[in-house]
Parts: C-alpha cells; structure tokens; sequence
C-alpha cells in the first residue's frame, strides 16, 4: 500500500472542515465523493486492507457498528437507496479512520495533534483576514454559523493548552483561541472551556503564572461587555439550553410516532413535520445527538448502539496509556476531545453524521485510543512468549 494512503483519514477530516466553511460545499463534494469511492474500492478489493485493519482485535467497535447497521438496513429498509447510502458511507468512514489508525498507530496521536493544530491556527487566521469581528454580533469567521467556529476555537484552546512546554507564541494563540471563543457567544463553546481548564488543572501542578494566566483571561469576558453576543450574557439573561427546549419536544414527539425501530438510516438529525407547530419552527433536526441517534435507529437499537459506544468509553477511561502512549498530556487532550462531544452532544448532533468534523474527530479518537488498548496487549503477550521461548 501506498504511503500517501496512510494518511487518508487526515485527508478525511480536512473535508470535514471544508464543509464547515461558507460556501465551501461545491468544494467539499467535489473532494468527498471520489475519496469515498476510492475508499470503498480500497476495503473492498485490498485484501490486506480487509484481513489485517477491518477485522482487526481493536476495531471492533467499528465492527459492530457496522453490523448493527446491516442487520437495520435489512429488517427494515432494505432495498431503499437513501439507508443504503448512509450503510456504505459508515463503512467507508471507519474503514478510512481505521487504514490510517493501524498504519501509523506509533506516531498517531503524534500527527493527529499536529494536524488539529494546524487547521484550529489556520480557521483562527483565514477568519480574521476575511472576515475580520466587528465585536457587536455573534462572530463565526469564516464558517456556517457561531456554534461551528466556537467548536473549532476550543480545539484550537485546549489543543495548545494541553502542550507539555508553551512558547510565547503558544500563549499568545491561547489567548487569541479565547478571545474567539468569547465573542462567538457559544454557551457550549463556554462550558468547553472550562472543561478543558478544569482537565488542565487536574493533571499539572499549577505555577503563579499559569494562575495569573487564567485570571487575566476570565476577566476577558467582562471587559468586552454586556452586549447580547457576549457568551456570559446569554447564560445570564436566558440559560445554557435556551432555544433548544422545542427542538428537544419535537425530537421526542418524533420518537413516539416510532419509539420501537425508528425512522430508518437515512432519517438521522430528524424531526417529523407532522409534529412541529409552524407558529413556532425550528431550523434543523434535535440539536442533540443522543434524540438523534434514538430517532434514527428506535429505542432497541439505539439502546444497542449506546451500549457498544458506552462499552468503548468505559475501556478508554479505566484503562493506563502509561506504557502504550508516551506523552501523557497527549491522552488527556483526546481523552478531553471524548469528553466534550458527549457534553456537546447534548445541544448539537455531535457523533451522528458522516461530514461533521467534530463527529470525525470523536469517532477516530475513540476508535485509536480502543486500539492502542488491544495493541499494547497483544505487545505484551508477544513479549512474553518470547521470553518463555528463550
């Protein structure tokens, strides 16, 4: 195989990115539709592809997705193109997570971390150039809407925060990363924040000036007022789920229609019409992913792919990456990374789609840091039959 193919799920999420940015969609589709068929002829016909990455010990929580997926498709929609499409498009999503997982599973998080890092500065850059903040409304940069970017700036946030040693210019990207984060006015993007300070804080012995550090950066929010953009303004005046409270009421009347089996594959981030007041409209599906999931796949086979997700998480949080994982604060970022899509998961439809880069990045973290588990182990069984051989 190729070198260049290794690094396909980086290819991957740079797609996912494009198509977070206004009126890049031409551009993403243009990109996303031969990738994904060259990625499906790859795991279809590489025999090395389909022996040794898709069946393999650590990507079993792919498998089971995925045949959770088939067995759906064919109770229940089989034959229907649209369902057939979503099917293919998981299998082609993981199948790319899981070539450049195993391919590069010693220097991963490595190139990961530094991708993050580079788009995170490059979004921060490319806003204030073309896009610059005039500080009275919402600021989104360049991307579809305030919610995205804030997303994108609290990655940008943690991802610098979390390095072991900071330069000047790391601090000042921290503080940059921040001021976005404030005038973007994301109530989740805030909570974002303070989870990936109070992660920060867990594991390092906090210095004096880390401490002036973040109390300069607090004082942030003040000093840019009390207009309505403001992020602290809009949890004071309203609350952290202001504005999703029908969208909630609609995902779960939607649900009632079909709360055994659900709308089908193609019906994710749904809301059945029949069910919305007009005087009161919405502009798309739940904004939650977990209503979302439900909606899709019905009561028991959602409770089927929560329980696969919950499985995976319950590994990755009791498990020591001590020993698999040289730098320890690169764990605690995706771990963080986990973290804050199940919390954003909760006002956004996070981990539900195939194009949406922070679903990207939750499910190739979780499906890395599941590999590296049963890799270390495999490791060390190796390791000790060599031993008793010798």
């Amino acid at each position: 195989m190729s070198k260049a193919v290794n690094y396909i799920a980086f290819f991957f999420l740079t797609i996912s990115l494009i198509y977070s940015i206004k009126g890049a969609v031409p551009i993403g589709d243009f990109l996303f539709f031969p990738m994904m068929a060259f990625s499906l002829f790859l795991s279809v016909f590489s025999i090395k592809v389909t022996k040794e990455i898709i069946i393999n010990r650590g990507f079993k929580l792919f498998f089971y997705v995925n045949i959770l997926n088939l067995f759906y498709y064919v109770l229940f929609e089989f034959g229907d193109f649209e369902s057939f499409k979503y099917l293919i498009s998981r299998f082609v999503q993981f199948s790319i997570f899981s070539i450049s997982i195993f391919f590069l599973k010693d220097n991963f998080s490595f190139y990961l971390i530094r991708f993050i890092k580079v788009f995170t500065v490059l979004s921060l850059i490319s806003s204030l150039v073309f896009n610059f903040p005039d500080f009275n409304t919402r600021y989104m940069g360049i991307f579809f809407n305030p919610n995205e970017f804030s997303i994108i700036m609290v990655l940008g946030f943690s991802v610098f925060l979390f390095d072991k040693k900071k330069s000047a210019v790391e601090y000042f990207l921290i503080l940059a990363f921040l001021i976005f984060i404030v005038i973007s006015g994301s109530r989740s993007a805030f909570v974002g924040l303070l989870l990936s300070i109070f992660m920060y804080t867990r594991v390092n012995q906090i210095k004096l000036f880390t401490v002036l550090f973040f109390l300069v950066s607090v004082s942030l929010y003040f000093i840019f007022g009390y207009h309505e953009s403001n992020v602290i303004f809009r949890i004071s005046e309203n609350s952290l789920f202001y504005n999703r409270q029908l969208e909630y009421m609609y995902a779960i009347d939607t649900l009632m229609q079909k709360p055994f089996f659900g709308y089908g594959l193609k019906n994710y981030a749904f809301i059945d019409a029949n069910v919305i007041d007009f005087e009161n409209p919405i502009d798309f599906g739940a904004h939650n992913g977990y209503l979302s999931l439900l909606v899709q796949y019905g009561l028991i086979f959602g409770i089927i792919f929560f329980s696969i997700m919950i499985g995976g998480l319950v590994k990755i949080f009791r498990y020591d990456y001590t020993s698999s994982i040289e730098n320890n604060m690169h764990v605690v970022f995706l771990k963080f990374v986990l973290i804050y899509t199940l919390i954003n998961g909760l006002t956004e439809n996070t981990f539900v789609g195939i194009n949406y880069l922070q679903s990207n990045l939750f499910w190739i973290i979780l499906a890395f840091l599941l590999f590296k588990i049963y890799d270390n182990e495999n490791s060390s069984i190796s390791d000790r039959a060599r031993l008793l051989h010798h």
